[in-house]
């Protein structure tokens, strides 16, 4: 997020050390400052509404965030807010996924990546998989049981989120 302080990253705690040693590389080379800050993120997810901005969609669920609580709404509950980023189709990084991934295998590629942007790392690799590849690659939300009716020959878990008793999956494929 930027504002007239400059840039606000948000990210999750378990993965500072990371983006703190990739930008320490760069951040002599332009003359900035870093500061580190701590706040509470919180998230509301709604439904499709013209007078609302968003940080991401699905085109039927939305997701915001804000930095204050708001004493009359309930708050999710850490499965909960699991469970609306699956359904959403989003992926939601955490420490364990660091070097895992690369856009075009959990769906990022066309809400996270800038194909006109200049260098970045793995650039060439993703521009190619973007541009080269065949078959694109499906990412959905589903139910667990719900596996078997995809018509692919191998099927990926990305994430796996159990809510009241039901197992949701994120899944990666490539169709027949």
């Amino acid at each position: 997020m930027s504002n007239e302080n400059g840039l606000e990253i948000l990210i999750d705690e378990s993965c500072l050390c990371i983006l703190l040693e990739e930008l320490n590389k760069f951040i002599k080379f332009y003359n900035l400052e870093m500061e580190i800050s701590s706040r509470e993120v919180l998230y509301s997810f709604f439904k499709k509404s013209n007078s609302r901005d968003h940080i991401f969609s699905n085109d039927i669920f939305f997701c915001d965030i804000e930095f204050r609580a708001n004493d009359h709404e309930k708050l999710l509950t850490e499965e909960e807010f699991a469970l609306n980023i699956l359904l959403m189709g989003q992926f939601l990084f955490n420490y364990q996924d660091a070097s895992k991934h690369r856009p075009h295998d959990i769906g990022m590629n066309n809400s996270h990546v800038s194909y006109l942007k200049g260098c970045f790392r793995g650039q060439e690799v993703i521009a190619r998989t973007e541009h080269l590849s065949k078959k694109k690659k499906e990412i959905i939300p589903i139910k667990a049981e719900d596996e078997a009716s995809i018509k692919s020959k191998k099927i990926k878990t990305l994430k796996k989120v159990k809510s009241k008793g039901s197992t949701f999956k994120l899944v990666s494929f490539i169709p027949l």
